[in-house]
């Protein structure tokens, strides 16, 4: 004879969640065209003066600012994402 054994099983919605958020934000910010210093700011985990000061003046990441007129800045994501980790990896103490 044979027993049959039942049990539940309860996924953990909190790591699913999770997970699925990192997977959907990593997909979007790699379709961004355009980032603003608000945006690079929250990324980075840095305050807006800091990118100012250790990112915007370099002239790598100057090639690929925009601004319409006058108006807000905006960086080319796909380009200036890279430069900036380099900066981080290869270049502060």
């Amino acid at each position: 004879m044979s027993a049959i054994v039942q049990f539940e099983v309860k996924p953990d919605n909190d790591a699913l969640d999770a997970k699925y958020d990192a997977i959907f934000e990593k997909h979007v910010a790699v379709r961004k065209k355009l980032l603003t210093m608000k945006q690079l700011a929250e990324m980075y985990s840095m305050e807006r003066d800091a990118l100012e000061e250790a990112f915007f003046r370099d002239p790598r990441i100057k090639l690929f600012e925009r601004r319409r007129g006058k108006g807000k800045r905006y960086w080319i994501a796909e380009k200036v994402i890279p430069i900036m980790d380099e900066i981080i990896e290869y270049e502060w103490q």
